[in-house]
């Protein structure tokens, strides 16, 4: 709802000519902000026409979606059945609207204030009905606190003196059950006692039996002893003449067995030295049958490292390397003669390098060969 002045000029009512035809009008729905006299400027038509037009009590109050008829400016004259207006009745009906609006206004103010005062008392009311609500829970749950905690102490002083009562009961029974036990414990020692004197009697006795059996069977032991000691000595003489033969034989197998193993390796050797020598003739041909020039390396070679190696001795030794070569005496097998040694370096050599030129080399790079 909108309140406005309705203002109509004595020009504008001068100019509204009248009719004897029928009244035309438009149906317009009221919007928010739209007043009677807003509609009749803009529908070229006037308050007063609106108003009989719509049976309206009061044009300064219209409500949103409201369907109001608006008569056209051509019929405008015969709705409101007014020939003229002038500046006088315009100016005391704006007055009037004026003063209608100023004690509209007033009693809205008023109406607020008191709206606002109830309102006020109402929330007061609500706070102090809220506050008393608040103080009677506070108090009943103090109370429920209250009561609670005496409940709880009222159950606990009730089980510490069913505890108590247990506590007892278990002391006087733990008692009895002790004292039993002790009256137990002394019959059962006593009998114990009466057990181990018993037995003490017996083991007394069975040790006194004892005892003469021992002494029996020690003078039957020592006469056996002395039997046994005198065969002893007669065995112990027999075993020392049989050692003696035994050292004797032994001596003399000994003796046998280094005679045939010197004998064995004086053959091995005279086998080895004709191997050798035949190994030799044989190398001997068949280095006379190479190029004089491949000879003349391979015993130059040869010969450089036998003096690198021992100086050309052929009994020297260091440590497990034996000979003028400095082989291994694993090679040799225990025969350290010239013409073995010979013959296994060549092997050796031939086997390792294939000639003594390479074996050489080798030896001038790493120290040995």
């Amino acid at each position: 709802m909108k309140l406005n002045k309705v203002l109509v000029s004595a020009a504008a009512l001068s100019g509204i000519a009248a009719a004897g035809t029928a009244a035309n009008a438009d149906t317009v729905s009221v919007k928010a902000g739209d007043t009677v006299s807003e509609l009749a400027q803009k529908f070229n038509t006037t308050v007063e026409a609106i108003q009989k037009a719509n049976n309206l009590q009061n044009v300064n109050f219209i409500t949103v979606g409201e369907q109001l008829n608006i008569p056209t400016n051509d019929n405008a004259e015969q709705q409101v059945q007014q020939p003229q207006a002038n500046a006088a009745q315009v100016q005391q009906e704006q007055a009037a609207i004026a003063q209608q609006q100023a004690a509209q206004r007033q009693a809205q103010l008023a109406a607020q204030q008191k709206a606002a005062q109830a309102q006020a008392a109402l929330q007061a009311q609500l706070a102090a009905q809220a506050a008393a609500a608040q103080k009677q829970a506070e108090e009943q749950a103090a109370q429920q606190a209250a009561a609670q905690k005496a409940q709880q102490e009222a159950a606990a002083a009730q089980a510490a003196k069913e505890q108590q009562e247990k506590a007892e009961q278990a002391a006087q029974a733990q008692a009895a059950a002790q004292k039993q036990a002790e009256e137990q414990a002394a019959a059962k020692k006593a009998q114990e006692e009466a057990q181990q004197q018993a037995a003490a009697a017996q083991a007394a006795k069975e040790q006194q039996e004892k005892a003469a059996q021992q002494a029996q069977q020690a003078a039957a032991q020592k006469q056996a002893e002395e039997a046994a000691a005198q065969k002893a000595q007669e065995a112990k003489e027999a075993a020392a003449a049989q050692a003696a033969a035994n050292a004797k034989a032994k001596a003399a197998q000994q003796r046998a067995a280094q005679q045939a193993q010197a004998q064995q390796q004086q053959q091995k050797q005279q086998v080895a030295q004709q191997n050798t020598q035949q190994q030799a003739a044989n190398n001997n041909n068949q280095q006379s049958n190479n190029n004089n020039n491949s000879n003349s390396s391979e015993a130059a070679a040869k010969a450089w490292i036998v003096a690198h190696e021992s100086g050309g001795n052929y009994s020297a030794r260091n440590g497990q390397y034996i000979g003028a070569y400095q082989l291994s005496a694993s090679y040799l097998h225990g025969d350290y003669s010239q013409a073995n040694q010979d013959r296994v370096a060549n092997q050796y050599v031939a086997s390792r390098y294939g000639n003594w030129v390479n074996a050489q080399k080798h030896w001038e790079q790493c120290g040995w060969y």
